[in-house]
């Protein structure tokens, strides 16, 4: 690479200007029933049949729509059989949202880097995921799927980064594993950026609705900020509080303290509604772990830390 490339690849970088940094690279793109479905879901009055078609055609996604319809994440008294009874049961909104997520799975590369486990990586993804989810329950619950398809790609941005830009990324990743501060604060001293803001640049390139693109953009803001931008009544409020839970691999108990507090008190939950949103969240996550494909590790210890947690609230006698 000669010096002039090198100097302009690093001023893309330093100021964050992702359609340069990205200009070169090949984002994959989105199954193209993935993006018939997205603009069919996205139209004023979209065709019913149609979007039962499109996930049908699309190999391996009814499959996991109807697994994850039928898992504990609904709890359904009859299990749905079919594409068009999953539609009619969670809506065409919801439904956008699953394929969503399912299809960006696919489409996302694996680092060859020994600093990425795809398996962790998508474990956590889904663990916030099925949090902001469960956080949803009492302001937020007509927009809890939402919530879960922008948790679970809350951080797109980081293989293609690693893939992509290890040179500058791959060390701000493994200060991150080192230390005790979230990734988003050593992105954000080092670049002025962070992967949220990467990520909403990577889903809006793949022509997301505007809502999820705003929501995955935001979801690492400081809880002050959210008031500061207006977000404070929509879903960027659950999934911030989400995202401050600490990763699998990493169970901080002052992010755990943190994220029981603000949810608390910035959700309205009470210590007993939180415990039992938080053991919905352990049952849906083995569940769905399977569906993925994905090995759970780490996943014990972390959730007996949120019932410590949890346990050491009530001895007190706090409401959070």
């Amino acid at each position: 690479m000669g010096l002039f490339a090198k100097l302009r690849r690093h001023a893309a970088v330093a100021t964050g200007n992702f359609a340069a940094m990205f200009q070169k690279v090949e984002i994959p793109p989105l199954p193209a029933a993935v993006s018939r479905l997205v603009a069919e879901a996205n139209k004023p009055e979209p065709d019913f049949d149609v979007l039962a078609e499109l996930i049908s055609s699309t190999t391996g996604l009814a499959a996991k729509v109807i697994q994850t319809v039928n898992s504990p994440l609904y709890g359904l008294q009859r299990p749905v059989t079919n594409v068009r009874q999953a539609v009619t049961f969670l809506g065409i909104r919801n439904i956008r949202s699953l394929a969503l997520a399912y299809a960006t799975m696919s489409a996302l590369p694996s680092p060859r880097d020994s600093l990425f486990d795809e398996e962790a990586f998508w474990a956590d993804s889904l663990l916030h995921a099925l949090l902001a989810r469960a956080l949803c329950a009492k302001r937020f619950q007509g927009s809890a799927e939402d919530a879960f398809t922008a948790g679970l790609l809350a951080h797109v941005a980081l293989p293609v980064l690693l893939t992509v830009w290890g040179d500058y990324y791959r060390p701000i990743v493994s200060r991150w594993g080192e230390a005790s501060v979230r990734l988003s604060a050593l992105e954000r001293g080092h670049f002025g950026w962070d992967h949220a803001q990467a990520g909403a640049w990577i889903v809006q390139y793949w022509e997301f609705p505007e809502e999820l693109v705003c929501y995955i953009g935001a979801h690492n803001l400081d809880l002050d900020d959210l008031e500061r931008y207006e977000l404070q009544e929509t879903v960027a409020l659950p999934l911030a509080v989400a995202a401050l839970a600490p990763s699998l691999l990493k169970t901080d108990p002052e992010r755990i303290r943190a994220f029981r507090e603000s949810a608390c008190r910035r959700l309205g939950l009470d210590p007993a509604t939180l415990a039992a949103r938080l053991e919905e969240v352990k049952d849906s996550f083995h569940a769905l772990m399977g569906l993925f494909g994905l090995q759970v590790r780490g996943a014990e210890p972390y959730f007996q830390a949120l019932e410590t947690a949890q346990e050491a609230v009530e001895e007190v006698g706090h409401a959070c």
